[in-house]
């Protein structure tokens, strides 16, 4: 099939949109949104506000789902608040990202660093049977030892701890607290799934988890959730490709018993959704030592979608519940409210 759609100044989209039945009610605040956000990543706000198609037109090949006409009562006001709850929405989920990572590397470091200051570094104090698996034409231990010897070289051009260590002990290993710093938040889980079993528990029993592959699929997900967050990605309506299923006992208490309950939430792909990332990371942080007030953060930003429209058969076009997988009633649950 080829392309044709071609080029179209900004005032020319907006004409196409309001042709569309999207209403335009300020011209002006329209461009000034376009502008900074874009008419591509703007579709993704307003895709929502499309028509459905008849049954017979759907395509499942195509992901074919919706019309170019808008419902009634849609307007691009309502395109312009979705997106900007969605950019705060975003900052605040990298706020408890970003303090999780942080716990993360000093209890990986801490937990390998009481066995050997080089435990990264040496078979002896990893899972032999994990760091020989294969990983293409190598094994893990050998894929793991250039992933850290190259986050090494990279520090030293840019941290000035990693270049004084090299330069006064140019035959040792980096220890492990520092090895942790360079590494990228993407290449801890590699790191955590070669640990020994004893080791991979402690750490994740630090976070909540009794078991060290669930707090591993876990961290997966978080690395996901991280980079969606950071890089300007949708989290409204998306469904992130990993999905996570808990089971009784996977973790201490009952602050993430409701996500064990069938049908927790209305929204489709339950598990994929915002909700449950959002639900395992207030956990995780809560579960520390330290504890967190991230929750309440994230409780307040989540309780500001409020836009009041209907779709045709009457239900809420958008909310939390139907958009993004969260329970009804979630904000009165014990995991978004203060520590006791």
């Amino acid at each position: 099939m080829e392309y044709t759609k071609d080029f179209k100044e900004r005032d020319e989209l907006l004409q196409q949109l309001e042709d569309r039945g999207l209403a335009i009610p300020d011209r002006a605040a329209a461009l000034n949104f376009l502008t900074p956000v874009g008419y591509f990543r703007s579709g993704a706000y307003r895709y929502v506000f499309r028509q459905l198609l008849p049954a017979d037109k759907v395509s499942e090949r195509l992901h074919q789902y919706r019309s170019d006409e808008y419902i009634a009562g849609a307007s691009i006001d309502h395109v312009m608040k979705l997106e900007a709850f969605d950019f705060k929405l975003a900052r605040v989920c990298q706020e408890g990202l970003l303090e999780f990572e942080v716990r993360l590397r000093a209890a990986i470091a801490h937990t390998l660093a009481s066995k050997n200051v080089a435990a990264h570094a040496s078979k002896e104090f990893l899972d032999a049977q994990s760091c020989d698996k294969a990983a293409g034409e190598h094994t893990k231990f050998d894929a793991w030892t250039k992933t850290w010897r190259d986050a090494v070289t990279s520090g030293a051009e840019d941290e000035d701890f990693t270049r004084h260590h090299l330069l006064k002990y140019p035959e040792q290993d980096l220890p492990i607290w520092a090895v942790t710093e360079v590494l990228s938040f993407g290449n801890l889980p590699f790191l955590f799934e070669l640990m020994q079993t004893p080791d991979a528990r402690a750490v994740a029993r630090m976070f909540g988890f009794a078991h060290p592959s669930r707090f591993g699929a876990v961290l997966r997900m978080m690395v996901d959730f991280r980079n969606a967050s950071a890089h300007g990605s949708r989290l409204f309506n998306r469904a992130f490709k990993r999905s996570l299923s808990l089971r009784e006992h996977d973790t201490d208490g009952a602050l993430l018993a409701h996500l064990l309950k069938p049908g927790f939430t209305v929204t489709p792909k339950a598990h994929q959704r915002l909700y449950i990332y959002a639900a395992v990371l207030a956990f995780m942080l809560r579960s520390h030592t330290s504890g967190t007030n991230w929750p309440l953060t994230f409780k307040t930003q989540a309780r500001k979608l409020d836009l009041r429209l209907q779709a045709p058969d009457g239900s809420d076009l958008i909310s939390p519940q139907v958009s993004m997988g969260f329970p009804a009633q979630w904000s009165d649950l014990d995991l978004w409210k203060p520590a006791p």
